[in-house]
């Protein structure tokens, strides 16, 4: 019981501080789109709505989120990428949006 009391209360400390679930590629998708709306919201990059983690994962297909045939997912690699996203300085993350780069640790969550 004092276990799971524990582990309940890091999942809930970690959500707290923003950690993000990389269990598996669909909740890495999410938590990716998730670290991207946050981003441009405290940028205050225009035109962000609330509707902004929704329209990322349609639009990035999340839901059916899976690595190519023949690469396996990496957790460790997914949870990089997402806190890299989340370390970007406003004016680092308006230049990814502009040119269509993700921080390179993003490259090896299918490998």
């Amino acid at each position: 019981m004092r276990k799971l009391l524990v582990v309940t209360s890091l999942s809930i400390l970690a959500s707290a501080c923003g950690g993000a679930d990389t269990s598996n590629p669909v909740a890495a998708c999410n938590s990716f789109a998730s670290a991207v709306c946050s981003k441009a919201t405290s940028c205050n990059y225009p035109g962000v709505t609330s509707a902004c983690q929704t329209n990322l994962e349609n639009l990035f297909g999340c839901a059916q989120a899976a690595c190519p045939s023949g690469q396996s997912f990496d957790s460790g690699a997914a949870s990089s990428c997402i806190s890299a996203i989340n370390g970007l300085s406003c004016t680092d993350a308006g230049n990814a949006v502009a040119d269509g780069t993700l921080p390179s640790s993003c490259n090896n969550v299918c490998h």
